[in-house]
């Protein structure tokens, strides 16, 4: 089955309209899971899942609001317990390329993203949840996906995904050999500046695959530059099986698979 595994449909950018995205989502016979990146989003998420037996959520705290709120397990424990179809954690993990428009230092803000973090994988582990995770890299060569690597390795972390790839080949082999599956979202289609990316996706072994639109935003080929929304997850299949050299059901049916087997998908 066609699977977005990672959206934003419990975003403010869907107020208007976000029935209809949703009647487009069930025309389309696909599975959606929202992903919480604060506490009203993730709630969001869960009522989503709770109105639609397609729908998933996750629950967390992005690392960019880190000092927007606090990360109360506890308040996030409730929503887990709210709704046996919150699947996941996160988006967690660190972000580094919005340090210039902040005014603490990179070393506060890096140990601040790691307390989060590490909540997170506390919640994740006693509930036996993956991680839903996100790394995206400073401007000025800071590594992201280093520190998520170093703090998977020394939390013992081996299940989750780590979405919207944007590291290098090195780390991505790191990834798997921890465990982890690797999302894709439109990046991969786009005509210009992807090809590092796209030759990472030739290397992903397919049973470790995801695939993904981080929707409303990064919307594939030929929609770029519009809002995105999970049914352009079929674009993203399409590039996959042309980069692969497979065909385009065959990539569906086994991203859906790698989606069931990590979430446990019912």
């Amino acid at each position: 089955m066609l699977t977005d595994s990672h959206a934003h449909l419990d975003f403010e950018a869907y107020q208007d309209d976000r029935t209809e995205v949703i009647e487009r989502c069930q025309d389309k016979g696909m599975r959606v899971i929202n992903i919480g990146a604060q506490y009203a989003t993730s709630q969001m998420a869960v009522e989503l899942a709770q109105q639609y037996d397609w729908m998933y959520a996750t629950v967390g705290l992005h690392p960019i609001h880190v000092y927007d709120e606090s990360f109360d397990i506890g308040e996030y424990q409730t929503l887990i317990d709210s709704n046996k179809r919150v699947v996941g954690v996160g988006e967690c993990g660190f972000d580094y390329f919005y340090l210039k428009e902040s005014t603490k230092s990179f070393a506060e803000i890096k140990a601040k993203q790691t307390e989060v973090f590490l909540k997170h994988i506390e919640l994740a582990k006693q509930n036996n949840l993956p991680l839903m995770l996100h790394g995206r890299n400073g401007q000025g060569g800071e590594l992201a996906y280093q520190d998520i690597l170093t703090v998977l390795k020394e939390q013992d972390c081996h299940d989750g995904i780590i979405h919207c790839y944007g590291g290098n080949l090195e780390e991505v082999k790191v990834f798997l050999e921890q465990g982890f599956y690797i999302g894709f979202t439109g990046i991969v289609t786009f005509k210009k500046k992807a090809e590092e990316l796209q030759a990472i996706a030739k290397f992903v072994p397919l049973d470790r695959l995801i695939i993904e639109t981080d929707a409303p935003y990064l919307a594939p080929e030929p929609h770029r530059g519009e809002r995105n929304e999970p049914v352009f997850v079929e674009f993203v299949a399409r590039k996959i099986a042309e980069l692969k050299n497979l065909d385009y059901d065959e990539v569906v049916e086994k991203t859906g698979q790698n989606s069931e087997n990590l979430f446990k998908l019912k």
